[in-house]
């Protein structure tokens, strides 16, 4: 997660492995430089106009990742929710570095747009990112095409994200449907489903562990263990923070989809969404 007093690039270098990116074959590494190119243009319909202009903009459907990043900026995600959805997508990925490297790439770039960082800025961080070498041969010619994209099926990355999985579906509504009862009726009612109703001992651990009346300790605890932590582990603890933090059902549900591995559709409606978690919370309600 970015803190607020943190710089984007203190927070790149705290809570990501770059150097597996500086380590990429130099054919990867030219594959990237048109996702830095297309995030970098995507910064200037920002800057000369506003962040929704870029969902109307030639670059927005150029990418699937990049549509979603910038989706999430547009509906409002603050930088500490979308830096926890870059880095959960990006554990998804620990055996492939091209994909991670394209994830980081992309999620860097959003986030630097969110903060208003120039083009010409965006592109000279994330392209030392690919080594300082790589930098030196190559900025003057990449600087010069900068206006120039050409991704194609040959050089395009085109990440996996996982399809549907009815276990971490089904789970994942839970949650939903527990912070819903939280937001409507309480912490209270928030605890006793998870520890006299729902069941589920890992998140009642959790939800304990995390319980705690510092948010400093709190935090510091969740990233920790969110390092190495098996799937099912971080789903359980980010959702046990999102509940304990409120946080809305809607960022939660971006959140927990990252944490899966699950690309977000947003041509469905969130009342869609919110009808499912509605549902579940009434049969949870019910059963108490």
């Amino acid at each position: 997660m970015i803190h607020k007093s943190e710089t984007i690039t203190d927070y790149l270098e705290a809570n990501f492995d770059l150097n597996r990116i500086k380590t990429l074959p130099i054919t990867d590494k030219f594959r990237l430089i048109n996702y830095i190119k297309l995030v970098s243009s995507a910064s200037v319909i920002a800057k000369n106009y506003d962040l929704e202009a870029i969902q109307n903009s030639e670059y927005y459907n150029m990418d699937c990742t990049f549509q979603l990043f910038i989706s999430l900026l547009t509906s409002g995600v603050p930088a500490d929710v979308l830096s926890d959805v870059i880095e959960s997508y990006c554990r998804n990925f620990e055996n492939s570095d091209i994909y991670y490297a394209k994830l980081l790439m992309l999620g860097a770039g959003t986030l630097m747009i969110q903060h208003g960082v120039d083009r010409d800025s965006i592109i000279s961080y994330l392209i030392i990112l690919l080594g300082d070498d790589f930098l030196r041969n190559n900025f003057t010619r990449i600087y010069a095409e900068k206006d120039t994209l050409n991704i194609t099926d040959e050089n395009m990355i085109d990440i996996k994200y996982k399809t549907y999985d009815y276990t971490y579906r089904e789970m994942k509504y839970d949650m939903l449907a527990i912070l819903k009862a939280r937001h409507e009726f309480g912490y209270d009612k928030a605890r006793e489903i998870i520890y006299e109703h729902y069941g589920n001992k890992n998140l009642k651990f959790y939800f304990t562990l995390l319980d705690l009346k510092d948010k400093f300790v709190s935090d510091y605890i969740y990233n920790k263990l969110m390092v190495d932590s098996p799937k099912m582990d971080r789903f359980l603890m980010t959702a046990s923070r999102c509940i304990l933090s409120e946080m809305s059902v809607l960022e939660t549900h971006y959140l927990l989809n990252a944490i899966i591995g699950k690309y977000t559709e947003f041509d469905q409606p969130y009342e869609e969404v919110m009808k499912d978690v509605h549902a579940r919370e009434l049969e949870i309600l019910k059963a108490i």
